[in-house]
């Protein structure tokens, strides 16, 4: 009879567990390469580019590796285009979409990303 409440108690701590992790991936935050959590600015994502260097996109705006495994940034959503050019919508929190040849369109018209657009999380 004692042996279902501890299991019980064990199954919520690791449900307790995952959600707090998940709960912090879920923010877009990434471990940079000594482990430490990097978290970008509300509304924001962040990746590790080829380097492990951690990039955050800005708020509402979008990031993706590039063909050289570098992150860029934009405005709003990013997407890579049939040419393997990552273009976003200007407008923050636009939406991008790719059509049926392959070219990238965007909300409110689509913008090259950039690393600039991108910052560093602060530590």
């Amino acid at each position: 009879m004692l042996r279902f409440p501890l299991r019980l108690t064990v199954l919520i701590a690791c449900l307790l567990l995952s959600a707090v992790a998940s709960a912090q991936q879920g923010r877009g935050c990434v471990n940079d390469r000594y482990g430490n959590p990097q978290c970008p600015p509300p509304g924001g994502r962040c990746l590790a580019d080829i380097n492990g260097e951690i990039r955050c996109s800005p708020p509402g705006g979008g990031i993706q590796l590039d063909r050289y495994r570098m992150a860029v940034c934009g405005p709003g959503q990013c997407m890579a285009d049939r040419n393997g050019d990552i273009v976003c919508s200007s407008t923050r929190r636009g939406s991008a979409a790719t059509n049926i040849n392959g070219d990238v369109v965007c909300t409110g018209g689509c913008v090259a990303a950039t690393a600039k657009a991108c910052s560093v999380p602060v530590k």
